[in-house]
């Protein structure tokens, strides 16, 4: 499994590339006494580069009124889905499944699509039969065994492939039984489609290990395999189950065979200790430079409900939860004692992004009949997290190098408040000294609602004279919040 790189200094601002405060790694964290003699000697003891007044921030999703998938069909709705954005289609793969004389069957995929996210529309696409009927939105999970109708569909994901042919664009991860002899309860397998409707299984498991739960699989492009996150335990019987649910990870150079998952994702010891975690629901971060999130829901087994969180990482292999009670306010009311997150952060238009999430009025283990439903949740762009100052205060950066000729905000700063930055050059025994042109008092406040507004400098925005320096970068908050920065 490849290790994550160590970021170094000076931090590259790549162009084009936003760049999210998930953490402290961008902000110098200064000396409240400066650290060196002569320093103290030349400019006296008054802090040096220290952050004071900010706090990192998490954002709290809205959850449309309107679900998205409610009273299907094809049986209940399940808890996992995945949702798309594609050519202005809205595309979601969601699972149902019903009750036979056997007891509960195996999940299948269905189908729905939307142009405006308002109105989904399931296709009749006439692929399965199902109960007698060709009639119906079902890709995948029952019927013959080409279609997964020997293992079923559980937790599966649905992601896009880049680098595959075009017979096998789209790529199916999903839990299935294990042979007998294995001594496993199940394993992963796959399937793969041209375009996401028809699908063929693949021919063996690709994960020949225990796990559970929605298991996320993608194609990562820069590291060029194929990466699956997936339910592990600790501690752990030799048949894969055992004691507190954690998250592992995987990595392949094919789609065939990934190898044992590494844990990154473990219960922390400030915990209650009847809490684990259930699902991982891992997204690269949108248009991001290192930083990735996970939606994992948490169960928690003495009251049976489940919480939906936000955990963060920049490598994908070391993750910190920031905060530790739910994002979604709706968890405390008894109408939804059970969230889930699906995989899939889409477009929403002003600004905004969506998910999907899977609400139900009943317990974890409550068997009783409910009907329930797959929404949408609403951040702003980069909301998840921010760097905020609720009255004033300020931070440097660590020495940079950035490309491009313009500084952009994606920031909001409440009534009264706006946001200053200054381009301070590196000069010998750490003298602080703005560029010409650069400083505080030279930067025009950015104020109010700001999605990806170019900073300026007395009316210009031109900072392609800089670029490639080595620089720091000092924002100055006043009641505002920073959720990205990028340079173009």
């Amino acid at each position: 499994m490849s290790a994550p790189e160590v970021q170094r200094i000076p931090i590259k601002f790549l162009k084009g590339s936003k760049h999210v405060f998930t953490d402290w790694q961008y902000v110098e964290a200064g000396y409240g006494m400066p650290f060196w003699k002569y320093y103290q000697d030349t400019y006296g003891t008054r802090p040096w580069f220290s952050p004071y007044g900010v706090s990192l921030t998490v954002g709290q999703p809205e959850i449309l009124s309107r679900p998205i998938i409610e009273n299907d069909p094809m049986g209940y709705i399940g808890a996992y889905s995945t949702l798309r954005y594609e050519d202005g289609l809205y595309r979601l793969w969601y699972v149902t499944y019903d009750f036979d004389k056997d007891g509960q069957e195996n999940d299948k995929i269905c189908y729905a699509q939307s142009r405006d996210f308002r109105d989904w529309h399931r296709p009749d696409l006439g692929l399965i039969s199902y109960k007698g009927s060709r009639h119906n939105n079902i890709v995948y999970g029952v019927g013959p065994r080409a279609k997964g109708g020997d293992i079923g569909a559980h937790g599966a994901t649905v992601f896009y492939d880049p680098s595959a042919t075009p017979d096998s664009r789209y790529k199916m991860v999903c839990l299935g039984p294990a042979k007998k002899d294995s001594g496993l309860m199940n394993w992963l397998y796959g399937a793969v489609s041209p375009d996401g409707i028809h699908w063929k299984a693949m021919a063996s498991a690709v994960g020949k290990f225990s796990s559970d739960t929605q298991s996320v699989a993608l194609y990562d492009e820069g590291l060029k395999k194929y990466v699956m996150y997936v339910r592990q335990w600790t501690p752990q019987t030799a048949a894969g189950f055992g004691g507190r649910r954690i998250v592992g990870r995987t990595e392949s150079d094919t789609f065939k065979k990934f190898p044992v998952p590494t844990p990154v994702l473990t219960p922390e010891p400030s915990w209650e200790p009847s809490m684990d975690i259930y699902t991982n629901a891992y997204h690269r971060w949108p248009g991001a430079d290192a930083a990735h999130i996970m939606l994992p829901a948490l169960y928690h087994r003495n009251t049976d409900t489940v919480t939906l969180h936000l955990a963060v990482s920049r490598d994908a292999h070391h993750w910190a939860m920031p905060k530790t009670t739910p994002i979604l306010a709706e968890n405390s009311s008894y109408e939804k004692v059970t969230t889930y997150a699906g995989v899939g952060i889409v477009p929403y238009g002003e600004g905004k992004w969506a998910f999907p999430v899977f609400f139900s009025r009943r317990a974890h283990n409550e068997y009783v009949s409910e009907r329930p439903a797959i929404h949408a949740a609403i951040i702003r762009e980069d909301g998840f997290m921010a760097v905020e100052a609720t009255l004033r205060g300020e931070f440097y950066t660590y020495p940079c190098v950035f490309e491009g000729s313009r500084l952009l905000l994606n920031s909001f700063s409440y009534p009264g408040g706006e946001i200053r930055i200054e381009i301070i050059e590196l000069r010998p025994k750490f003298e602080i000294q703005p560029f010409k042109g650069f400083s505080i008092d030279d930067c025009d406040p950015v104020m109010g609602n700001s999605m990806w507004r170019p900073v300026s400098w007395k009316g210009t925005e031109e900072l392609s004279a800089l670029a490639g320096k080595i620089v720091r970068i000092r924002f100055l908050l006043i009641r505002s919040r920073i959720f990205a920065i990028k340079f173009e």
